[in-house]
């Protein structure tokens, strides 16, 4: 298990989706820009600005509920630093009207854990 501090940019809910802005700072991550989209890993802990946030880069984040074992979970583009699943990251992308990124951020094993897999953002262009 890798963890990482890092100091918040602004609030951060534990258990979101994080990324590393310019500076070395986090922000919960969004699906709607590259940059955004591109996760580093999840908040083991909520911060606020300027507070440093321990983030779980690669391993089981335990501290979920209602997850179903076996599903992917993508980033969500309407809600920052929230996890979806592929038919909600569908819903929302179909309602936004523009380019999202889709982020796989991992499976769940079990119906609290997610094994943290991020790949890199893949582009989904909008053709509205």
């Amino acid at each position: 298990m890798t963890i990482a501090r890092f100091t918040a940019g602004g609030d951060i809910a534990q258990g979101a989706a994080v990324y590393v802005a310019p500076g070395g700072v986090i922000y919960t991550a969004s699906a709607k820009t590259t940059q955004t989209a591109s996760v580093v890993g999840v908040a083991m802990e909520a911060g606020y600005l300027g507070t440093v946030v321990p983030v779980n880069l690669d391993a089981v984040y335990t501290d979920y509920s209602n997850l179903i074992p076996g599903k992917p979970l993508y980033l969500s583009i309407a809600s920052s630093g929230v996890l979806v699943s592929s038919s909600g990251w569908l819903e929302e992308f179909a309602s936004y009207s523009g380019d999202a990124y889709q982020t796989f951020m991992g499976r769940c094993v079990s119906t609290s854990g997610l094994s943290i897999e991020i790949s890199p953002p893949v582009l989904i262009a909008y053709s509205g």
